[in-house]
């Protein structure tokens, strides 16, 4: 850790942030543990009122018990960029409800990381067509 950041952060238990967070917003890989990561359990923790933001994969959460957090009035309002399926269907109660806020995986989408994702999309296939071993790589037996 930097110096500079010494002292500023700390780790804290799972279900301590999500009973302290006014606002619990999921940014985690989709991996074989995170899969339904986030269902009723998880919602009931947080505090009444929180709002609820994901915008990394949608299997992590478990979209009913979304829902019933959110009919119950516990949880306040939810934002959500990604979908258990995508594109989210016609009949999912996620895309007319009152207390959420739904994107079409978009959240990323401004100028500037649009052209970031193709200049990394360039250089991944040069440097894989060069013989070389990309910046990126990703090993899915890892995943």
């Amino acid at each position: 850790m930097p110096a500079a950041l010494a002292g500023l952060a700390h780790r804290e238990a799972f279900d301590d942030v999500l009973r302290r967070a006014d606002i619990v917003v999921l940014n985690a890989a989709s991996r074989r543990g995170t899969k339904g990561l986030i269902g009723a359990s998880q919602f009931a923790l947080m505090k009444p009122g929180a709002i609820f933001v994901n915008g990394s994969r949608g299997a992590i959460v478990q979209e009913h018990a979304l829902v019933e957090a959110l009919d119950s009035g516990h949880l306040r309002a939810a934002g959500l960029d990604v979908f258990a399926t995508e594109p989210l269907p016609m009949d999912s109660p996620l895309r007319t409800h009152a207390k959420v806020t739904p994107l079409p995986h978009i959240g990323s989408a401004t100028h500037e990381t649009r052209r970031a994702m193709a200049e990394l999309a360039t250089d991944t296939l040069l440097r894989a067509l060069g013989g070389e071993t990309p910046r990126s790589a990703f090993d899915l037996t890892t995943a």
